[in-house]
């Protein structure tokens, strides 16, 4: 079903978090609450906290000894849609963490292993089941969980190279409403159902890394990761028959009886799609530190989603109409670009305050293909933070961020639509994150 293949391949594809994040399509940057506070300039370069285990291994090497973090991301969406018609909706999620956990090792001077245990892709949309476009998605809650042991090699005191393989597990649950042409059951008006599908899936990937440090004091970075396959199988469970928006116990007995109503055998296949990083970090002195961050993702692969929702046929007058409870999905989505700055400044040797600023591309090309359960837009990044030193050996982070998206949010009645219904007012996030780090 249009918006259930969406996701359930966002399901096939290491599919979303749980969480109700808002990012370019649903890949989620937020593996670090310290880097949250500068809206992740310099991530992994900056040496602050051990996320460049995910983000690019190579920086593992600025950490000596044996060391451990674990923290997470808190996520609220504010996603107000206004009809044209004078409806709205919400498609706010209840707010939910993403979990990070890291551990590096050095073995000796020059090697480190290391271990990332992120949550990469994820996303949590909720609208009421009767709402009046859930044609354009009802629902969808999505996992994954990204399992990266990652090696580092010091080649000298200014180059430093790593690399991973990516273990995926991807789950998700994606419910849509879809219509059926009434001249198929033989009845006089249109027929509608909600279909809901569940799939899961595990497949792998790869990453690598290298940090250049032309100068004690300046550090630059450049990451890649792989897209990875997924094949998800799951269930497609379609329910809620109605004849012309109506409630009727014949269709649903009718359809019940036919077979169309019921739990049915589903996959879906797709990839989520590869990123390339470049960062940079300046200690300019022992109170200032700047650091920059650009980040490619390739969305523009996100062609086509195709769910298989088994073969449904029923006999009529006709002859035998297939129901078509598995279809397509064209995205016509776009490469998206983040670009941001930030800052640290360390006022004691207990107390680091920071800050930064971000600006992200949307992947939505064309606006009549945009969906309720990923609407999406350009955004706005504002972030600030703090660290503070507990014990010799412990350090805390906390930080908070908004998300502000800008520019066009329309929402039209079919995909490739010109027949506009409304647009969402708000498409915000707000984050808040808390992590310690350990060092042995």
């Amino acid at each position: 079903m249009k918006t259930s293949l969406k996701i359930a391949a966002a399901a096939a594809a290491a599919l979303v978090s749980t969480s109700s994040a808002f990012a370019a399509g649903f890949m989620l940057t937020e593996q670090s609450a310290g880097a949250l506070g500068r809206a992740y300039a310099g991530v992994g370069v900056d040496g602050t906290d051990l996320s460049g285990v995910y983000y690019n291994p190579a920086t593992m090497t600025l950490h000596p000894g044996t060391q451990i973090q674990a923290g997470f991301v808190a996520v609220g969406l504010d996603l107000a849609f206004e009809g044209n018609d004078g409806t709205s909706e919400n498609g706010q999620y209840n707010t939910q963490a993403i979990p990070h956990g890291y551990i590096s090792h050095q073995i000796n001077d020059s090697m480190w292993i290391g271990l990332a245990m992120t949550v990469p892709f994820g996303m949590g949309t909720e609208y009421d089941d009767n709402w009046k476009y859930a044609n354009r998605g009802i629902s969808a809650e999505v996992l994954t969980f990204d399992f990266n042991p990652n090696v580092a090699w010091k080649v000298s005191e200014k180059l430093s190279i790593g690399a991973g393989m990516s273990i995926q597990y991807a789950a998700a649950d994606l419910k849509k409403r879809k219509d059926i042409p009434g001249d198929a059951m033989d009845m006089g008006g249109n027929i509608s159902v909600d279909g809901e599908v569940d799939a899961d899936s595990w497949a792998w990937g790869f990453n690598v890394g290298l940090m250049w440090s032309p100068l004690e004091n300046l550090r630059f970075g450049l990451s890649y990761r792989s897209k990875i396959n997924h094949h998800a199988d799951g269930d497609l469970e379609v329910t809620n028959a109605k004849l012309g928006g109506q409630s009727v116990a014949m269709v649903d007995t009718m359809l019940s009886q036919l077979g169309v109503l019921g739990t049915h055998d589903a996959s879906a296949s797709l990839s989520t799609p590869a990123w390339a990083m470049a960062t940079a970090a300046w200690d300019v002195n022992e109170l200032l530190s700047l650091y920059a961050t650009f980040r490619w993702t390739d969305w523009s692969s996100f062609k086509e989603l195709n769910i298989d929702g088994g073969s449904v046929s029923v006999l009529t007058m006709n002859g035998v109409i297939p129901l078509g409870l598995g279809d397509s999905i064209t995205n016509e989505w776009q490469d998206t670009y983040l670009f941001s700055v930030g800052a640290d400044f360390r006022f004691t040797n207990w107390w680091t305050f920071r800050a930064g600023i971000g600006y992200e591309t949307s992947p939505i090309d064309n606006p009549s293909y945009r969906t309720a359960i990923i609407p999406d837009a350009d955004r706005w990044w504002f972030a600030i933070g703090s660290s503070f030193q507990a014990t010799d050996n412990m350090q805390i982070d906390v930080a908070a961020a908004m998300l502000h998206g800008v520019g066009e949010g329309s929402v039209y009645k079919e995909q490739g639509s010109s027949e506009k219904v409304g647009h969402f007012e708000n498409l915000d996030a707000y984050l808040f994150g808390v992590q310690m780090v350990y060092k042995f």
